[in-house]
Order: C-alpha cells, then structure tokens, then sequence
C-alpha cells in the first residue's frame, strides 16, 4: 500500500482512499495535489 500527503490540508491517507472521489483528489477536502510518502528504505553503494 502506499501512502498520499494532500497539498492543502496535509492529511495522509491510503490509496484505497483515493479512489473515493473520480480523478486525483484529496478525500478530505478535494485538492487535486497530491505527494506520495516515499518509503523509508536505504540504498547501499560500495565504495572504492
């Protein structure tokens, strides 16, 4: 699953969420901006 951040009211929600409302929109108050919440993984790269 992944996560959303609205650009107004900054709610995060789930995408099972984000298909309440037709096209891309915030299900709290509408907004058409949305961020996805990036996972918290780390990329290793071997140095020289």
């Amino acid at each position: 699953m992944d996560k959303y951040r609205c650009g107004r009211c900054g709610k995060t929600f789930d995408d099972d969420k984000l298909k309440v409302l037709p096209g891309v929109r915030c299900p709290y108050c509408g907004y058409n901006i949305i961020y996805m919440i990036r996972k918290p993984t780390v990329k290793v790269i071997k140095a020289i």
